[in-house]
């Protein structure tokens, strides 16, 4: 159950992951491309090294099963560094396995290693969020602030 950095092999299970998980959230409403996310993630595995973190965790079987994208980035008011979490998900039926806790404290590493001051983990997905925040705050999260989204055309 070793979480790894995301390959290019990892691409269609990738893919297919984030399908599933994007229908179960708020953006579902929205339509899945699946072509543009492939090449998303080939560009942050290919081009992305130093300001991103592309995590993957794998099962017992070595299947994709969980991933998670952070980025770093520098405050605008200071050349301090911040690691924030982009993308995090566990396919349903891996949940509680570990895997969510093993992807973040992977990313928790990889940020502290890059000597940021903080590092963020917003939950936008509409979904589950009092699981999600149980979660964050057994991890050291404090919350300090909400997500407001108004609707386009």
């Amino acid at each position: 159950m070793p979480i790894r950095f995301a390959t290019l092999a990892d691409i269609p299970a990738l893919v297919e992951g984030g399908s599933r998980m994007h229908a179960l959230t708020r953006f579902r409403k929205q339509p899945y491309n699946a072509q543009k996310v492939a090449q998303a993630f080939s560009d942050l595995i290919t081009q992305g090294q130093g300001k991103y973190a592309f995590l993957v965790a794998a099962g017992a079987d070595g299947r994709v099963v969980g991933a998670l994208i952070g980025v770093m980035e520098q405050q605008i008011f200071c050349d301090a560094h911040t690691a924030s979490v982009m993308h995090f998900d566990v396919l349903p039926e891996a949940r509680m396995g570990g895997y969510a806790v093993r992807l973040l404290k992977a990313f928790e590493k990889w940020a502290t290693n890059r000597e940021v001051v903080e590092i963020n983990f917003g939950i936008n997905s509409g979904e589950q969020l009092e699981t999600l925040g149980r979660f964050a705050s057994r991890m050291g999260y404090t919350k300090t602030g909400e997500n407001f989204v108004k609707r386009g055309k």
